[in-house]
């Protein structure tokens, strides 16, 4: 008899390895497919009635684990054409997209786990959706539209077609005159937000795209603060961000004692790496 209590080792559908249980034995990627796929097209519809209990045997799948894992370019979802995973966290993830009434190429971020989600996980996404989208500064990721569509929440935001700052210095350092420019620019967006009541609290090279002009753009807000008002979802003692660039109180857990500071400390991490 298999121990059901065991922790998943792999994923039944695609063969990736999982860091513990998770949802229908599914990894993100392959429950962010059963969430936007048709009933009819069989792969989610199996997904969806999958047991848990089924996939706790550690077995890897039939399924190729290199398989391609774009969506494909005419994935049709509401206004929009999925065209391809650009990236992927914690809580949601993002597609590169076609909006069919403008004719635009996007960003959409989509809820990870989408319907299966709890109401804490579907609250955080929408702040995260809404506080970026009171942000209009240049070097600030823009949204273009919050909504949900087949009863899965996403949004929509500018499609940056270049490189995160990680990346840019994975190999090398910056020369020190284009590293201060970009720090220069990105502590000014820090400050627009800061001005404007939001605080980032996950600051770091990963979520600073630089776009084909060699601009500097933050993006996902789905730790930020606002400085007023009960906005906050992160219950004390819980530790949320990125342990090699979050401040001391952060990582303490101490959320009272987050301020712009903290963003500021964080920033300072960042130009450590360039």
């Amino acid at each position: 008899m298999n121990d059901t209590s065991a922790p998943l080792t792999v994923c039944r559908y695609c063969g990736a390895p999982l860091s513990g249980r998770w949802l229908r034995g599914a990894c993100a990627r392959c429950l962010a497919r059963l969430c936007l796929a048709e009933p009819a097209e069989g792969t989610g519809q199996e997904l969806a009635q999958a047991s848990p209990e089924s996939a706790v045997s550690g077995q890897p799948p039939a399924v190729s684990p290199n398989e391609d894992r774009r969506v494909g370019p005419m994935t049709v979802w509401g206004d929009y054409e999925l065209i391809e995973e650009i990236a992927h966290g914690g809580m949601g993830i993002v597609y590169r997209a076609r909006q069919v009434s403008l004719d635009r190429t996007v960003a959409v971020k989509v809820l990870l786990a989408g319907q299966f989600a709890d109401a804490v996980a579907f609250q955080r996404f929408r702040v995260e959706a809404e506080t970026a989208a009171r942000l209009q500064h240049p070097n600030i990721v823009a949204i273009h539209e919050i909504g949900e569509q087949d009863g899965q929440p996403f949004y929509s935001m500018d499609y940056v077609a270049g490189r995160t700052l990680a990346e840019v210095v994975r190999d090398h350092p910056l020369p020190a005159r284009q590293a201060g420019t970009y720090l220069l620019k990105i502590s000014r967006a820090v400050q627009y937000a800061h001005d404007h009541g939001v605080l980032h609290r996950d600051l770091k090279p990963a979520n600073i795209l630089i776009d084909d002009h060699d601009e500097p753009r933050i993006t996902d807000f789905g730790l930020a603060r606002q400085l007023t008002g009960d906005s906050d979802l992160t219950l004390t003692g819980q530790i949320l961000g990125s342990p090699n660039f979050m401040p001391p109180e952060q990582g303490r857990g101490t959320h009272a004692a987050v301020s712009p500071a903290s963003d500021i400390y964080s920033l300072g991490r960042c130009s450590t790496t360039c």
